[in-house]
């Protein structure tokens, strides 16, 4: 099915377990339907395409250590609802230690009692444990990313009854475990018996573990270099946006404007044809937070943040707005002096100041882009007199100015 499937179209896989390696190799969305795809030897499921998206997987490593690599992406590939055993690399954090066992044995238990159970365990990146049996619970249910001491509480399971619970681990992969136990009446209460300690680590980012081949890829992925001196940008000028700000980054706007000009900021998402994705693809007062949550919107303060490691596969630019709101058309950029963009990631380290504007009552302000799998800045500064109507048009959103 994926071999006869054109490049950029969607494969529905069928139901089943189905024998990897699976590689992937132009770009395609793969959705399964309680599809698992397993093999041997890692990995499992290997990402060579940009434009890669998968979705409603498991992808399973049947022999060596949990931590052997399930899912490879050696370029920018998305993963959506994916349960994995073993472990992943080429997604940012979650490439790090995953260390909980594939299976906590409690052993005998005092019946219809409470009792608790410690362990330690390290997980990449910020993790959400979900047990679906309400006798059983787990604090701290949010984990942290790195080291984590765990209580596990078991309350009122009669002795007739063997316990076998699947608990979840959830950040952006799924990680399934089995616990059980044996509930009897004529053993003692467990009081935090220890039942699992994970290894020490060094989770600072030069332990995680080296990629396998090479990886031209992410520049989302790489850490900025901040010995670099922040960067003001003039119109037309275009850089590595890992080279100064990384994947997770705010930008503010400010100027010197008359009494009753409002300038709000709005965030397009695009695809290749440079089309928003429907209204949802639009982040702006009227709709704060986009569908992955790649682009918000802070009315308290009008800042917007991004977050490149959530953006949809299909994302390959966003543009970024201002415009003077609706209602005057003598309301124009001309009387707004110094409007000035700062992006900022821990500190200020990209600033555009947009200058030259006249009667443009919305602007472009800058685009981010993907070029050969790097995400670039290109400074714009340029716009659109008829206001916010026309630039929706322009990227397919269908507005009329009142």
């Amino acid at each position: 099915m994926i071999a006869q499937a054109a490049a950029g179209s969607s494969v529905a896989l069928p139901s089943g377990e189905f024998e990897g390696p699976l590689i992937i190799s132009k770009p395609l969305r793969l959705i399964g339907k309680n599809t698992t795809i397993w093999a041997k030897r890692s990995p499992v499921i290997e990402i060579n395409s940009n434009g890669v998206s998968i979705e409603n997987i498991r992808a399973e490593l049947t022999e060596g250590s949990i931590n052997d690599v399930a899912v490879a992406a050696n370029v920018l590939a998305a993963a959506k609802d994916i349960e994995v055993l073993g472990g992943v690399r080429g997604f940012g954090a979650e490439d790090g230690f995953f260390d909980v066992p594939r299976a906590i044995e409690l052993g005998e238990f005092e019946a219809d009692s409470v009792n608790t159970f410690t362990l330690a365990v390290n997980v990449p990146d910020k993790t959400e444990i979900v047990c679906g049996i309400g006798e059983v619970s787990f604090s701290p249910s949010v984990l942290t990313a790195g080291r984590n001491e765990l209580t596990v509480t078991v309350s009122g399971i009669s002795a007739q009854t063997y316990l076998y619970a699947e608990v979840l681990f959830k950040s952006k992969f799924t990680r399934r475990i089995y616990l059980t136990g044996r509930p009897k009446t004529d053993v003692p209460k467990a009081e935090n018996k220890r039942i699992y300690t994970a290894p020490e680590r060094d989770f600072s980012r030069a332990a995680l573990p080296e990629p396998i081949g090479t990886t031209d890829v992410i520049s989302m992925t790489r850490t900025p270099d901040t010995s670099l001196p922040s960067l003001e940008m003039k119109r037309g000028q275009r850089v590595s946006l890992s080279q100064y700000i990384g994947s997770r980054f705010e930008i503010f706007f400010t100027c010197e404007k008359p009494q009753g000009y409002e300038i709000d900021p709005y965030v397009f998402l695009l695809g290749e044809n440079e089309q928003s994705f429907g209204d949802s693809g639009l982040v702006f007062f009227g709709n704060e937070r986009s569908e992955n949550g790649e682009a918000v919107y802070f009315p308290a303060d009008g800042h917007v943040e991004i977050d490149l490691a959530k953006v949809d596969f299909r994302v390959r630019k966003i543009a970024l707005a201002y415009s003077i709101y609706a209602g005057d058309t003598r309301k124009n950029f001309s009387s707004v002096r110094v409007p000035r963009v700062s992006i900022r990631a821990g500190g200020e380290r990209v600033s555009f100041v947009m200058e030259g504007l006249a009667a443009e009552a919305t602007v472009v302000a800058m685009e981010f882009y993907l070029y050969k799998g790097e995400w670039k800045i290109s400074a714009v500064g340029a716009g659109y007199k008829d206001g916010m109507a026309k630039l929706c048009n322009r990227y397919g959103i269908d507005v009329v100015d009142e």
